[in-house]
């Protein structure tokens, strides 16, 4: 097959319309982790037009469990660099810019990223990155912690703010228990509701998709 032939079996599914918005759209990736590696690889993969990818850390042989993209020839270097590399060899069409930073007070995303995906592991920082989010924007947000993931898109200035949501959460000490599996869930999940809000149908705005592991259920949660 010719490379005309790429987006073939997707746009069976969704048609040549949603390819190109795909193709003109710019997402942000806050953490190219156990979530972010898997969520850049299949936008990348689906033929996504800009990626931003921001994370500050190195590979380390505990990432390798979950986070597709690494390789044990990558410890000790930097996830963004691998990333890029990676990401650019499965897709050259894709442009893709990196951002070294630590996600913290102040940070601000470059003004033509307005579809987010908050793939983080801490509490603090993703409040600092909703914070710093133009009004407007959508924040998808991803998280997991052994048996349970959750989902959830919220729009900036109209949506009540994350950490109001998760007022009294502690986050987790140490370090947080996650296999390859569920990581691989939590991804899909998240990837497919990106695309739905670049095609201007998220389905989860206002609303949790909790998904449980242990016993393979979903549950909806208003918000």
């Amino acid at each position: 097959m010719s490379e005309p032939d790429r987006y073939n079996r997707q746009i069976l599914h969704w048609g040549q319309d949603r390819q190109q918005q795909l193709e003109a759209a710019t997402v942000l990736i806050a953490g190219i982790g156990g979530l972010g590696a898997i969520v850049s690889q299949l936008l990348v993969r689906a033929g996504i037009g800009k990626l931003y990818l921001v994370d500050d850390g190195l590979v380390d042989w505990s990432d390798l469990n979950r986070q597709l993209l690494y390789s044990e020839t990558n410890v000790g270097q930097p996830k963004l660099t691998i990333a890029k590399r990676k990401l650019e060899q499965i897709n050259t069409n894709v442009k893709i810019e990196l951002l070294p930073n630590h996600i913290g007070p102040g940070f601000r995303p470059p003004e033509d990223a307005v579809i987010i995906a908050d793939c983080l592991d801490n509490y603090p920082s993703r409040f600092s990155l909703e914070a710093g989010l133009k009004n407007g924007s959508y924040l998808v947000h991803g998280g997991i912690e052994g048996n349970q993931g959750q989902v959830l898109t919220l729009q900036k200035g109209k949506s009540q703010p994350l950490q109001d949501i998760f007022t009294g959460c502690r986050q987790p000490q140490g370090d947080i228990p996650v296999t390859g599996a569920g990581a691989t869930i939590l991804s899909g999940f998240m990837t497919h509701e990106i695309c739905n809000t670049i095609f201007s149908q998220p389905q989860l705005l206002n609303r949790f998709l909790i998904v449980g592991l242990s016993d393979l259920h979903l549950t909806f949660l208003e918000v």
